[in-house]
């Protein structure tokens, strides 16, 4: 486990996640928001874990963990840091499966990922990107104190996004 919330513990992603990947990145409120990731079947899941939150986990000391409700065991989200070509800092990101989003889940979530960042990553600098027709996620990114910096275009999908920064030093 690498943290622990009022209701939610966060962990590292493994395979055994391959199915709730599988569902999360398929759902239509993630490709609206976030974008097709191109995963369809349980391999694609799992070269997306190894590839992704895995592999960034190994070369920067954090990444996407899974959340899991405390009371129940269910996993209903995706909550971390990685580190994007083209943007200069820590990225935070989140997505939950629509029925658990709108319950605080995420902001839960990344506030506790913002002080473990500082806290034991002694991280003083994030930013987050956000599609700008995403109301939810750019209400929650204030919340969370971030502020709106500029639009700037993604390297690897060409799409332009808003970018956020949170200076927590």
């Amino acid at each position: 486990m690498i943290l622990d919330t009022a209701r939610l513990k966060l962990r590292l992603l493994n395979t055994s996640d391959a199915e709730m990947i599988l569902a999360l990145l398929n759902e239509e409120s993630f490709i609206k928001n976030i974008g097709d990731k191109a995963v369809r079947n349980l391999q694609d899941a799992l070269n997306y874990i190894n590839n992704g939150p895995l592999a960034v986990q190994a070369k920067f000391g954090f990444s996407f963990y899974c959340c899991v409700k405390k009371d129940d065991g269910q996993a209903i989200g995706i909550s971390g840091l990685t580190k994007r070509d083209g943007i200069d800092y820590p990225e935070i990101g989140f997505a939950f499966f629509a029925k658990y989003c709108r319950q605080g889940y995420g902001f839960e979530s990344a506030q506790a990922i913002i002080h473990y960042a500082n806290a034991q990553l002694a991280i003083k600098h994030l930013q987050a990107i956000c599609n700008p027709d995403n109301e939810a996620s750019k209400t929650l990114l204030q919340r969370l104190g971030f502020s709106f910096d500029k639009h700037t275009t993604l390297a690897d999908t060409n799409q332009t996004v808003m970018l956020f920064d949170l200076n927590a030093s």
